[in-house]
């Protein structure tokens, strides 16, 4: 029984948790830009042709040779990652979670590229493996224009 209750807890808490233990740390995230660095440029190249017709690599804007393209590309980095894009940027989600409603409190960690000046879209810090404590947009430089973020929304 105690075993059903831990075992209860820890899905609870990935489902749930602002923070929970599967988050990618930082360190994993920027050496995955690094060893994939010319197929996440390719990427922001496409998004920023795509961005004036669609919000993600998989909209039905796209045309099915777009979308298969995007998938391609994107499995080479990781089958899991999600794509989203528009004038300010692009990220790329590795992990998010949340209660799973459209309006429920979640969150999400990846990689962004951004065109906007940082600031205005988020806090810069120095280190995203541990929560932030609340809800914005939080950004850890990489190099140039790419940082790592964490984005939480309604857990406050």
């Amino acid at each position: 029984m105690l075993v059903l209750a831990l075992i209860g807890f820890f899905v609870w808490r990935q489902y749930t948790s602002p923070f929970p233990l599967s988050v990618p740390k930082d360190r994993t995230l920027v050496d995955s830009f690094h060893a994939h660095r010319q197929t996440f440029e390719t990427l922001v190249e496409m998004a920023a042709k795509d961005a004036a017709i669609a919000s993600n690599n998989t909209s039905e804007s796209l045309s099915a040779a777009r979308r298969f393209e995007y998938a391609r590309l994107l499995s080479q980095i990781d089958a899991k990652m999600q794509m989203g894009f528009d004038s300010t940027g692009v990220a790329f989600s590795s992990a998010h979670g949340g209660i799973g409603l459209s309006i429920g409190p979640g969150w999400e960690k990846g990689i962004t590229y951004l065109r906007a000046v940082p600031s205005r879209v988020g806090q810069i810090v120095h280190n995203l493996d541990t929560d932030p404590g609340h809800d914005d947009m939080y950004l850890v430089p990489i190099e140039g224009d790419w940082y790592v973020f964490y984005q939480r929304t309604d857990y406050d």
